[in-house]
Parts: C-alpha cells; structure tokens; sequence
C-alpha cells in the first residue's frame, strides 16, 4: 500500500491551522485582562525563533568571552604554547637554582677550610648514583687500549717525572714544539671510564668521549678560570675552562652545572655532573675536549681516563 502524501499533507495542514484562544484574567475577579489568537503553527515559529537567538547568544558568549578556555577541546592554541613555553621556562629556573645553591655551598666550604668531595656533590644535587650497564667489548678497541697503554709506559720510562712545564735546559733535549712542551703537565682525569667516540676532527668529533655513570662528579683537569658555563641546543649543559698557556678545556653534556662563569677552579675540583643533555648525545657520558692555541688537540694523548 502506497504511503498517501496528500493526505498526510493536509492532515498537518490542518493541524497547524487549528486555532486557540489565550485568556489572562485576573484571579480574584476573573476580570479579562488580555487575550491571545494563537495558532500552533505561530507556537512552533515561536519556540524556534527563541532556540534560534539563545543558540546564537551562547556561540558569541563562548567565542568572545574566557568561557572557552574552560571547554575541553575549544582552548586557543596560543594560550596552550604560552603554557608549554612557561612550564619551560619555570624547569631552567629550577636547574639554575639548583646549581646556584650548590655554587653558594661550595664557596661556603672553600671559606671554612672543609674541601668538597664527591659524595658532597651528589648529596647537594640530591642524585644517586647508578651503576651503568656493562657495554660490548670490541676487539679494534681493546688493542687500540693495549697500544696506547704500552706506549704511555715506554714514555713513563724514558722521561723525567715533573709536573710543571720543563725548564729550558730540558727543552733542549726534547722536540721544541709547543704540543710536546704541555704533555709533561699533570692533568686530573675529569672522570674515569672507558671511552666512547675517539677524537676525529675529519668527522667533526673535537673530543673524546668519556662513558661513565649517571650523575658522576667531573673534575678540572688543570687550575684555571671558568669562561664559559651556559646550555644549549646541541651541547646541553657546557662548560670551559681558560687554563695557562693558552689551553682550553671544555666539558659538554652535563646535567648540571657547579660553577658559574668568573670562577676560579683548582685541578681536581668538581666543575659538573655527567649527565645526557642536548641532541647530540643518546647516553650518559662526558663530551672533553682539550684546545692549545686555538687548535683541538687529541686529549688521549696527554690524559689516561
């Protein structure tokens, strides 16, 4: 059976026509106040048009109004990366902090006559110390130690053991270049450890890198002055040292920094922690590098970590 259209169609026709009377009257003298003709055709345009205003209303109130940063969903994008730059911003003040208070602490100890150890450090940064995995022995690296162990012991002993610059008579009897004069200085390993990425500086690789456990303390490997103690992008937490004649060292990676630029640091004296920052790096280790004259020097060949 066929669904009539005309029938329904004027049936609804009818049904909106239907016409009503609206009376207010007075309650105590049922006195005729007003009166309405109505239709439920003008009802239902009615209740639509009303829907219709309050629907806009409550757009506009959400859009132009702080409303909409309670709607889950509806939060302005600036506002989300203002709040991401400033949880940012409030972690660096925290590790800034932190690193200033153990600075402050340091110099307290320096005052008082109490040196500072490496169970102080870690204690003043509230780390614990971690024992880092055990890595795959490699067969090129393991004769390339043995190698460089048994030259550094012909060298122990065929030259004179002094810890300061050779005098000038004894420059007579070595090589008179600038790089063989400093080999003879005593260098404090800035932490021990096997090494990772040898020095290459045809791949770019300035340094040595130094593995060693999370959170370990880093040395001074020299007495000097601090000229550089920042972070950045590639490097995370970095710092260098001016040391005599014309040397550098520089100690990238860090998870935090002891000193502050300006600062004056003994051979030994913890400059640092090992940590794994910045994007050039994918594991706890130390990043050294040793220059002499502006030029990066392999620090393999005067440091044994």
């Amino acid at each position: 059976m066929a669904f009539d259209w005309k029938r329904t169609r004027k049936w609804l026709k009818e049904h909106l026509e239907k016409k009503f009377l609206f009376i207010i009257r007075n309650e105590e003298t049922f006195e005729e106040t007003a009166s309405y003709k109505l239709t439920l055709q003008n009802i239902y345009l009615l209740a639509c048009t009303v829907l219709f205003v309050v629907s806009i209303l409550l757009f506009l109130l959400i859009i132009f109004s702080p409303v909409k940063k309670y709607i889950p969903g509806y939060g302005d994008i600036r506002s989300q990366g203002e709040f991401v730059k400033l949880e940012q911003k409030v972690n660096q003040l925290e590790e800034e902090l932190m690193a200033r208070d153990t600075y402050i602490e340091s110099i307290r100890r320096i005052i008082t006559g109490n040196p500072e150890t490496s169970s102080d450090v870690t204690k003043n940064i509230q780390i614990k110390l971690e024992k880092p995995e055990p890595l795959p022995k490699v067969k090129e690296d393991s004769i390339l130690r043995a190698e460089f162990e048994a030259t550094q012991s012909m060298e122990k002993r065929t030259r004179p053991p002094v810890s300061t610059f050779p005098s000038s008579q004894a420059n007579n009897n070595f090589k008179n270049t600038e790089t063989e004069s400093f080999r003879y200085l005593s260098f404090t390993p800035p932490v021990r450890g096997p090494l990772g990425a040898a020095y290459g500086p045809d791949k770019g690789h300035l340094g040595v890198d130094i593995i060693a456990a999370a959170n370990t303390p880093i040395k001074a490997v020299l007495d000097g002055s601090i000229i550089q103690a920042d972070w950045s992008i590639e490097n995370g937490h970095t710092i260098a040292i001016q040391h005599g004649n014309n040397m550098v060292s520089i100690y990238k990676h860090n998870s935090a920094l002891l000193k502050k630029t300006g600062a004056r640091v003994k051979a030994g004296e913890a400059i640092a922690i090992i940590g794994n920052t910045g994007t050039l790096t994918d594991g706890p280790h130390l990043h050294f590098e040793l220059w002499f004259k502006g030029k990066p020097v392999n620090p393999v060949d005067y440091i044994r970590f």
